[in-house]
């Protein structure tokens, strides 16, 4: 297999420098000094404390004000290693790399920025439109970094979110909504349980309302419907168990689906914890938009929405005739049920924007991540085909 852009080792080195969510600078350094040394133009953006998006433009000469033929977006954050051996050796072994963030998702990362030096360092000619690739913070968390990208007024005309997605093509996401339910009752001894108001048995009920919705389904255009779901994750109540408890919580992450927001789904949950406690005045029950690890206020308001290619804008088909041309075949296409921010680069920055990635996205976050080398090198060189075609030259000149 030839590696002609070295991603494989790239991708290595990436997985190499930890930088679970939170620890991000180091690796932000690294990429930032890669970059600039190849000769692209690098913009550092500080997002919080030592952590920073990475802009990468080429040609370093582009005019700021003028948008980017394309945008490649990445995160460098990564979950923590939890149970895995070895996770940052970043070593390659029977055709795959091993290591957490090598799916999710610093395969993506690595071959963006070494198709995009690739390309800096084989043409003299700049062509017609600026390209770059951004990296940002905090995606496994609060999305501070796509926020800060949001904001930062740069625009594109098109975005391919390198994100796993098995080299498919992902024309759209669900949004998260992620429902906090405080249930509070009264304690008493475990003796006399009449004595009291047991919080968490008034939970199981709230549970079983809300398990038992029917939840909305969305049209996608030439794939089958998507529904929403609800998953109850977390539960946390009682101190002894001889204790009536008096409080509880519940966690709940709603999965919406085009046409959804986040306001409307809120308003819903709070129309039922009104009737609730209407219904039974001896527990009180309150519901929020919150998460374990949120702790940044505009997140919460914000909120991570569903998201689909904007109709007519022929992304999706440009992504798959570069794929067709490298690899042989069509892509397949899918609508994800999980999130990505692709949400931000589509509902914010109004880039018409598709998944296109390396990797297995059921191997994300597990603690046997490992990204097959093959299809990294062959998104490697897809990414190279649209670069030089969203720059305005020949793909046919470097065959």
């Amino acid at each position: 297999m030839q590696d002609e852009f070295g991603v494989i080792d790239l991708a290595s080195q990436l997985v190499r420098i930890p930088s679970v969510t939170g620890d991000e600078g180091r690796l932000g350094t690294f990429l930032a000094s890669w970059l600039a040394d190849a000769g692209l133009r690098v913009e550092t953006t500080e997002v919080a404390p030592n952590r920073w998006n990475v802009l990468a433009v080429w040609p370093s000469s582009a005019d700021r004000e003028e948008p980017l033929g394309l945008l490649l977006h990445a995160h460098m954050d990564t979950v923590p290693p939890h149970g895995m051996r070895d996770p940052f050796a970043g070593r390659v072994e029977n055709g795959h790399l091993w290591g957490r963030g090598a799916v999710d998702q610093k395969g993506g990362l690595a071959a963006a920025a070494a198709a995009l030096v690739a390309h800096a360092q084989r043409l003299s000619q700049s062509g017609t439109a600026a390209v770059g690739l951004v990296a940002v913070v905090d995606e496994e968390s609060e999305h501070r970094g796509s926020m800060a990208l949001a904001r930062s007024g740069l625009r594109a005309e098109r975005g391919v979110v390198t994100e796993p997605s098995g080299l498919r093509v992902v024309i759209g996401c669900k949004g998260t909504v992620p429902l906090l339910f405080r249930v509070r009752g009264k304690a008493a001894h475990g003796c006399r349980p009449w004595l009291g108001v047991n919080a968490v048995e008034k939970a199981m009920q709230l549970a079983g309302h809300i398990l038992s919705q029917d939840l909305p389904e969305a049209q996608v255009p030439g794939l089958p419907n998507v529904r929403g779901t609800i998953n109850l994750g977390v539960v946390e109540g009682g101190v002894a168990y001889n204790i009536v408890p008096d409080r509880c919580k519940l966690w709940f992450d709603r999965r919406t689906v085009p046409g959804e927001a986040q306001r409307g789904v809120l308003a819903e949950m709070e129309a039922l914890v009104a009737s609730l406690n209407a219904a039974d005045p001896s527990a009180r029950v309150e519901v929020a938009i919150a998460r374990p690890d949120w702790h940044w206020e505009p997140i919460a308001e914000r909120g991570l929405n569903p998201t689909l290619v904007p109709p007519g804008s022929g992304i999706a088909d440009w992504v798959d005739g570069h794929h067709q041309r490298i690899v042989g075949h069509a892509a397949e296409r899918y609508f994800t049920d999980g999130y990505n921010e692709m949400d931000f680069m589509v509902n914010d920055m109004a880039i018409p924007t598709v998944q296109y990635g390396p990797g297995d996205s059921t191997l994300c976050h597990t603690d046997e991540e490992t990204l097959d080398v093959g299809q990294l090198v062959t998104c490697a060189r897809v990414y190279a085909s649209l670069i030089e075609d969203a720059a305005g030259l020949s793909v046919q000149a470097r065959e």
